[in-house]
């Protein structure tokens, strides 16, 4: 491992700093076999803990690898000072009252600031943390218990909770862990580069995140990259919801995307996947730690109930595993084995006859898995049809309780079904329906074999699932860097709208350039000088003259002013000019409401002059009125919207519009810029994705329009940039020939 943080994580000496805190790091390191030099530093005490004190950090023998430093914040301050002039190899910072007090406590930020500061260039992980654990050298910069072991290699797990890090240690599935690692306030290192630190080791075999907030969301990209070099995969458990990201939108977007659609998309994109809860969490690491890829989502599973095969077939089929129906060659089998008179299927119930008949059980596995009985003495080996039967072979073992019970004849079971699957090419899992059912000894063993252990029928199952996505995702081509505004250099093309060319102010300065003069005229810029940060909406009228720029289809149309329908003369010679450009039916909608059905602002299936002006007259139309033509032919309307996220940039969702917005849910997310086979892949992952291809005998859409109107969304939102809040088209109405954005919102910042 040559990183900044090597001396950190695997010190020849250790400092630590304090009384009591002090102590508790000194007794975690001698019971998990620490050999290196420890130095307490204390400026009274002569003795902790059998070591003999130095008075301050000018006194120790040398630059220490690593500190812990468990004095309160000032203090703390000039002790991280002290240990970046002696060049120390890095600290972990206990102290709380830093930038987690701010919301309450003023000096909170400017304390952490100062804290930063007197790092310097020295690697420092806090404030506010419990410090790190390293199983595989012994190494505990740890003031507390934890339930860890030494391990030889195991999965690496970085945490902004110290709490959840001690309750994964105490963890009894058997999960090997090689580090936990906490990061408190991330003062200087982030999550994501400690994380890129570890999964440097080799004897790392995956990499497990708990998560409040992405703080560096280009770190956590190249952590992506890296990851994928090395062959690794990662797991986030990701809590919290940004509270930034709570501003009220004024379209169905909101209703759809949620505060952490984002963020979930940002996971996905960068090919790590997701979990919902610590069972998850630590099932899918168990998976992973097997080192072995999971190259498919087809199951084979063994039981001797048939109890057990209902539910293993309902759980699996709920979280997106498959049951590939058995061959001729497996029920043939199956049924010499098992006898003609059992009806033999995938989920097999292979009853107790055979369970104490070791021989039988091995052959049922060897059948239902197609792999060969050897000649005499010559090793087993596996089919080559493999490739068709499946990627997952699955026990259902639960132990019995060790204390009551004799567990010999399950382990006989057990040790049958390692011996048989050596030389199974899938990944071979044994799973306890109950998760205390899966005893931590029996774990570790099934571990050694290249076996997962898996506890709970939901988190096992889905960590298999979790590891064939992953598998499947390590595959395909790496998603770009998501947009995120240029902080340091706001260019035109990033914060402002290249609608006509220009070269900024005149010479005298004091007019608009043409651009900013297009701008205004559109209703992009705003004139009068409000707060520049409040949102506002264009109208539709402008929002669709706007988009038909980048290519978007529109229903041809007329906008009538205000003005036009206060007069009685002015309305009829308004219409009168207008009827030749439009053929009927029309719709008539009245312009500046968002949502225009709940506001009585849009009457259909208009079909003369005549039902136009009294349609007019009883809508909503105080903001003006657009009279378009009604698409005909619609196959499909569907919901497009790009929303601003503050922390992960611009979020495309896709999902069923129209009227069935709010009511079927039905809606993908992605990032943006987005590659168009992703959005293919968006659109296809939809409940109503069957319509655009023609159900039952109806038209299909014509999916290279739909994709060529999904990429031009996409470059109106990326023109936008951080001025962005919502651009929403709804319906989006598909046809056979096209897609027509029937109805468009633009909300913009003027700033």
């Amino acid at each position: 491992m040559k990183n900044r943080f090597e001396r950190l994580l695997t010190p020849k000496s250790i400092a630590v700093f304090g009384g009591h805190w002090a102590e508790a790091v000194i007794e975690q390191c001698r019971k998990l076999g620490y050999t290196g030099e420890i130095w307490p530093v204390h400026p009274s005490k002569r003795v902790i803990e059998g070591f003999e004190c130095f008075s301050s950090v000018d006194e120790l023998p040398g630059s220490p690898d690593a500190s812990f430093i468990g004095v309160n914040n000032e203090i703390s301050i000039d002790i991280v000072r002290a240990l970046s002039a002696r060049e120390a190899g890095g600290a972990i910072c206990f102290a709380a009252g830093f930038s987690e007090i701010a919301s309450r406590d003023f000096s909170g930020e400017p304390r952490q600031q100062r804290l930063l500061e007197a790092a310097g260039s020295m690697p420092l992980v806090g404030p506010n943390c419990y410090g790190l654990i390293n199983y595989l050298d012994g190494v505990a910069l740890w003031p507390d218990q934890h339930g860890g072991d030494r391990v030889d290699q195991g999965v690496a797990i970085v945490t902004q909770s110290s709490n959840i890090a001690i309750n994964l240690t105490m963890q009894q599935r058997g999960l090997p862990i090689a580090y936990v690692l906490t990061v408190g306030n991330q003062a200087q290192t982030t999550h994501a580069e400690l994380a890129t630190a570890v999964i440097e080791d080799d004897r790392v075999t995956a990499l497990g995140l708990h998560i409040e907030g992405f703080s560096d969301i280009r770190a956590f990209e190249a952590l992506s990259l890296r990851a994928r070099e090395l062959g690794k995969h990662i797991v986030i458990l990701k809590t919290g919801v940004s509270q930034v990201s709570r501003a009220a939108l004024l379209s169905h977007t909101r209703s759809l995307s949620g505060d952490d659609a984002a963020a979930s998309q940002f996971i996905e994109r960068l090919n790590m996947v997701r979990v919902q809860g610590l069972g998850e969490f630590i099932e899918t690491l168990k998976v992973l730690n097997v080192r072995r890829a999971v190259g498919g989502y087809r199951l084979l599973s063994m039981s001797c109930s048939g109890g057990e095969a209902a539910l293993i077939g309902d759980a699996a089929i709920s979280v997106g595993l498959e049951f590939p129906a058995l061959n001729t060659e497996q029920k043939t089998d199956l049924n010499v084995i098992l006898g003609s008179e059992l009806r033999v299927s995938n989920p097999l119930d292979y009853h107790t006859d055979i369970w104490d008949d070791a021989e039988a059980v091995r052959s049922m596995i060897n059948a239902m898995l197609q792999i060969q009985a050897p000649p005499e003495g010559d090793r087993i080996s596996a089919n080559d049809q493999f490739e068709s039967i499946a990627d997952i072979a699955l026990l259902v073992l639960d132990f019995p309780r060790q204390d009551r019970c004799d567990p010999e004849s399950w382990k006989a079971v057990a040790d049958t079904f390692v011996e048989a699957i050596q030389n199974w090419q899938g990944v071979a899992a044994v799973l306890a329906t109950l998760p205390e059912n899966m005893p931590e000894f029996f774990a570790k063993q099934l571990f050694a074999a290249g076996v997962a252990p898996l506890a709970g029928i939901r988190d096992g199952l889905l960590a298999l699932h979790h590891a064939a996505w992953l598998g499947w995702a390590a595959q395909t081509p790496v998603s770009p860097p998501v947009w995120l505004p240029d902080r340091q250099a706001v260019t035109a093309k990033a914060a402002v709208l290249s609608l006509l060319e220009g070269q900024g102010k005149g010479a005298s300065g004091d007019k608009p350039s043409a651009r900013r003069a297009s701008q205004q005229a559109w209703g992009l810029v705003h004139c009068v000088q409000n707060d520049p940060h409040a949102p506002r909406m264009l109208d539709e009228s402008a929002a669709k003259r706007w988009l038909q720029r980048f290519g978007i289809h529109v229903p041809l149309g007329v906008r009538l002013s205000f003005a036009d329908l206060r007069s009685s003369l002015k309305f009829s010679k308004a219409l009168d000019k207008a009827s030749p450009t439009f053929n009927y039916p029309v719709v008539a909608k009245g312009l500046g409401l968002a949502h225009k059905t709940e506001a009585n602002a849009i009457e259909l299936d208009i079909e003369n002059r005549r039902d136009l002006e009294r349609a007019i007259r009883r809508i909503n139309c105080d903001g003006g009125c657009l009279v378009e033509e009604q698409v005909q032919g619609g196959v499909i309307e569907l919901l497009v919207s790009v929303i601003h996220d503050p922390v992960h940039g611009l979020l495309m969702t896709i999902g069923a519009g129209g009227l069935y917005t709010e009511v079927l849910q039905d809606s993908e997310h992605c990032l943006i810029p987005a590659s168009r086979d992703e959005m293919c892949r968006r659109v296809k992952r939809l409940r109503c994705a069957p319509l655009l291809e023609g159900f039952r005998g109806r038209k299909k859409i014509n999916m290279d329009c739909l994709l060529d109107a999904l990429e031009s969304l996409q470059q109106a939102a990326l023109q936008l940039g951080d001025r962005l809040v919502e651009l929403e088209v709804n319906p989006l109405i598909c046809t056979a020939d096209e897609c027509i954005a029937v109805d468009a919102l633009v909300s913009v910042r003027d700033s």
